[in-house]
């Protein structure tokens, strides 16, 4: 299809433009977009890239946005009365969409969002998965499977900020769709938590909401009460922590609730360790969640005489048999 043979430009008055029908947005794909930008170009060099309509049949003198939404919206804030505009002839929906989807690919690509949106327009006009696969999903980078096709769909489903967030690029797409299973509630909380409050790795989030479901169920309370105890709390407040160490300790929390043999024994090493008596430049830690047999120790000094007595004072306590009972706890 050459779009030059079937359109025509015109002046076209931006109140004619439909921007606030129920179906204004059915050839669009922008999500999360900022005119701003786009606004600022216009003012200094003008409308380069036409913007492209099509005559609505059923509303007389009133055109729908098929290219250059954002350039529509920019022109509206800088008080445009109208501007010149390519008008497309007689076309399918679906020459209309690959009309769409091969313009802004061109022009900007799309964000994850954006991807949800072409394949749920698509599969409206009666694309098959196959046929997504086939056809659609190379022009959008992603894998042709039906599953990774399914997530995209099922993530437009995710709350405003959420979704925002995601075509910012500031939430992973992966990481975002671990979401889609929950409730409404339970989705606010943990996106707060998990997502905002601190940092968070997808296998790490995977188990977090894991182990909140089983409190959820075990405790019989809801996620969010689980969410605000004083313990979590007070890892959150933590000033001297950032978000990815709290997001570690948090997890770490949660899998303690889950599993209170862990907590028993993270208790009994700390104590333990408080035995030593070691100073606060020598660390000792087990493997994490006890999944393994041994210990770690960190040992941090300026001079060597420092670096002396933390050795020397490590040595005193397996002499006298002090890490014994560290090696017990872990086994």
């Amino acid at each position: 299809m050459l779009l030059d043979e079937r359109t025509k430009t015109e002046s076209v008055l931006l109140k004619h433009i439909d921007l606030t029908s129920g179906n204004f947005d059915r050839y669009l794909f922008s999500y999360g977009r900022d005119s701003g930008v786009i606004e600022e170009s216009i003012r200094k060099v003008g409308l380069i890239n036409p913007v492209i309509l099509k005559k609505d049949p059923d509303a007389a003198g009133t055109y729908s946005v098929i290219c250059g939404y954002q350039r529509v919206l920019a022109c509206h804030k800088m008080g445009e009365v109208s501007f010149e505009a390519k008008v497309i002839g007689d076309l399918s929906n679906e020459k209309i969409l690959l009309l769409a989807l091969h313009d802004n690919k061109s022009s900007r690509g799309f964000n994850e969002i954006e991807k949800g949106i072409v394949l749920k327009k698509f599969l409206d006009i009666g694309y098959s998965y196959d046929r997504l696969a086939a056809e659609i999903t190379q022009l959008l980078e992603i894998p042709p499977n039906k599953n990774i096709i399914d997530k995209y769909l099922s993530v437009l489903g995710l709350d405003g900020e959420i979704k925002q967030s995601i075509a910012r690029s500031e939430l992973e797409f992966e990481r975002a769709s671990l979401l889609i299973a929950l409730d409404d509630a339970d989705r606010e909380v943990v996106y707060r938590f998990l997502f905002k409050e601190s940092t968070t790795n997808t296998n790490e989030v995977k188990e977090a909401i894991r182990n909140l479901l089983d409190l959820k169920l075990i405790k019989k309370i809801e996620m969010e009460e689980l969410l605000l105890s004083d313990e979590i709390s007070h890892i959150i407040l933590d000033s001297k922590s950032n978000k990815r160490q709290k997001g570690e300790k948090l997890c770490d929390l949660l899998k303690s609730m889950r599993y209170p043999s862990i907590r028993m024994k993270e208790d009994e090493f700390e104590k333990s360790c408080r035995e030593l008596k070691l100073d606060n430049d020598v660390r000792v830690n087990h493997s994490r969640y006890f999944e393994g047999d041994e210990i770690r120790i960190t040992l941090k000094a300026f001079n060597e005489d420092k670096l002396g007595d933390n050795l020397e004072r490590l040595l005193r306590n397996i002499r006298n048999g002090t890490f014994k009972k560290l090696f017990s706890i872990i086994k």
